[in-house]
């Protein structure tokens, strides 16, 4: 990939940099944990035919190899009230019985047969089975959804990582050793919150209880356990957040995704009523510091800003220390000079709104994108009833856009190898973002070193906002083109 010179800057001054910072460090920001560009927002309907798209992939595979991680989505998820849990931004279905689930499954087989001529010689790396709340199947489906992917790809690799999500609440024993003989290694619970009294914000029906007797069946069964915990509760102190933890940590749970609570759009807690009675920024500020300082000292290893995995003991397995399907992407391009092909990582999505990722070449000319399915589950179902791939918005990157993916992801984990950027993009990244760095280096929020720049102090807490910050310029020239647009006046946008 060839792109302009090394003193490239991309707009960006030291005083647009810090009216940016002062501007958005004092706003509550969402959506931190899966932060990429370009947001869904921008996406739209694709101009080119899926299947064309998909046909060009095949021709990329020549040129670069493709590893996979598979996501396999399920729509439904139990009722709650506040709706979606109150901080959920991700598409769902009310959950209305087994019978809307039989049919959902009689729907995902005939994606996946569909997908069949294009995705059957990938190389799978990971496969994540998301939502909604896929653990509202029955034991019998387990079996039944892990043999849709062994079709699909001719067999399953035996030492990848294969993770299903869920609520605690819905974990039984026999559930749980319905997953393990299924094939399944990891689970992944959506916790959020393990005092009672807090949970009550949810909406949800689920005690510390029974998060813990599906930890103990988990260790029954030889499955790697990861939870998911939110801070910044109303009500919530940094005493009882880090009690939460600990508790975690001594039910000798593997993983830890510990985020601050979701803050926007439709969400309940970002009604005025509900900001009232949340903790300051100031004070979640603390929250993180104060959970990185527990999970350090209590054994676990920082993977991102939010992620964190307990370091392998002597005898361990390593798949329970391993974290792969969320930290795959996080440097999608591998070149090897000693390799014949560039190593690209992609996520290939089946289900509902589950999305695809094909960053397929770095050369010029050639194009890389991203797609969602429905987020409907009616049309959903009703395009796949017309033969069609059932595909809802999308986005096709620019050069640019490539290079701002790849520092999204390298970002959450709170660094950036500037030499691998270089080698990847031919572009000197110090220089191009450097009125960025000089402000973030003010702050003390990073630290520069030989080969890699480090997120360091408050400016790890903010890394959704630097990414904001970083795009920023892109997105303003994204929004004039499709003004322009909507206004018949053709533009060209270097």
């Amino acid at each position: 990939m060839t792109t302009p010179g090394a003193n490239l800057t991309y707009g960006f001054t030291g005083d647009y940099v810090r009216e940016f910072i002062e501007k958005e460090s004092v706003r509550r920001q969402s959506n931190k944990v899966l932060h990429g560009h370009p947001s869904p927002l921008y996406w739209k309907a694709l101009e080119s035919p899926i299947e064309e798209l998909l046909d060009e992939r095949l021709g990329y595979g020549m040129k670069a190899r493709h590893e996979v991680n598979l996501y396999v989505g399920t729509p439904f998820c139990i009722k709650t009230k506040p709706a979606r849990c109150g901080f959920c931004l991700f598409p769902s279905e009310d959950y209305e019985g087994n019978k809307g689930v039989e049919a959902y499954l009689d729907y995902l087989k005939r994606e996946f047969d569909m997908y069949k001529p294009f995705y059957s010689s990938d190389t799978l790396t990971s496969i994540y089975f998301g939502g909604g709340t896929p653990n509202l199947y029955r034991p019998e489906h387990y079996g039944r959804v892990m043999q849709l992917v062994d079709n699909l790809y001719g067999g399953i690799p035996s030492d990848i990582e294969i993770t299903l999500e869920g609520i605690p609440q819905l974990f039984n024993e026999e559930k749980i050793k319905a997953i393990s003989e299924a094939g399944f290694n990891r689970v992944s619970m959506g916790v959020q919150q393990l005092n009672d009294n807090l949970i009550k914000y949810s909406g949800r029906r689920q005690t510390r209880e029974q998060v813990f007797n599906a930890l103990e069946n988990c260790h029954k069964y030889d499955l790697a356990n990861s939870l998911d915990l939110i801070y910044g509760w109303p009500e919530q102190t940094i005493d009882n957040m880090l009690e939460d933890l600990q508790t975690a940590v001594d039910a000798g749970v593997h993983h830890i995704t510990h985020y601050e609570l979701n803050i926007a759009g439709r969400s309940d807690f970002a009604a005025p009523s509900k900001r009232a009675l949340l903790p300051s920024i100031e004070t979640n500020i603390e929250m993180y510091h104060a959970s990185k300082e527990l999970l350090l000292n209590a054994g676990f290893e920082q993977v991102t800003v939010y992620d964190w995995r307990r370091v392998p003991i002597k005898d361990q397995s390593a798949r329970l220390s391993s974290y792969d399907y969320e930290h795959n992407m996080h440097n999608f391009v591998a070149k090897d000079p000693e390799a014949s092909k560039t190593t690209l990582k992609q996520v290939c999505g089946i289900g509902f709104a589950a999305v695809n990722f094909h960053a397929n070449s770095l050369d010029d000319g050639d194009r890389n994108w991203i797609y969602m399915n429905q987020t409907s589950l009616k049309e959903y179902c009703a395009d796949i009833d017309s033969g069609r791939f059932p595909i809802g918005r999308g986005f096709m990157y620019s050069p640019h856009d490539v290079k701002l993916a790849w520092l999204f992801q390298s970002m959450q984990t709170m660094k950036i190898n500037f030499v691998q950027y270089m080698e990847n993009f031919n572009e000197n990244l110090l220089d191009s973002y450097s009125a960025i760095w000089e402000e973030l280096d003010r702050r003390n929020w990073i630290k520069v070193g030989e080969s890699e720049l480090q997120f360091i102090g408050d400016g790890q807490y903010y890394i959704p906002m630097i990414q904001s910050l970083i795009a920023s310029r892109r997105l303003a020239e994204i929004r004039a083109t499709r003004k322009q647009k909507l206004n018949n006046i053709d533009v060209v946008v270097e």
